[in-house]
């Protein structure tokens, strides 16, 4: 149990820094559902919502914020698209 809560603080705090990072070019709308995911724990859906917000909107990323979101996956076992 203490690994499954430290991985979840690690999550948590990771895709908060992600996805602050990315606020400005989110929409309010976006931004607010990725807080509530993270915030339920919803770690997963989170990552995946924010990969769909990246490719489906003019949202540029540098290559450090790709190098998390590929770690996050790695980690969380999400398969990416090539």
């Amino acid at each position: 149990m203490a690994k499954r809560t430290e991985l979840w603080a690690q999550l948590e705090i990771s895709l908060s820094r992600l996805v602050e990072s990315l606020a400005l070019e989110l929409d309010d709308n976006n931004l607010e559902l990725l807080r509530d995911f993270i915030a339920n724990r919803e770690y997963g859906v989170a990552l995946e919502w924010l990969q769909s917000a990246i490719k489906n909107n003019p949202i540029h990323i540098s290559p450090e914020q790709e190098k998390e979101i590929r770690h996050l996956a790695k980690i969380m076992e999400i398969c990416q698209d090539e």
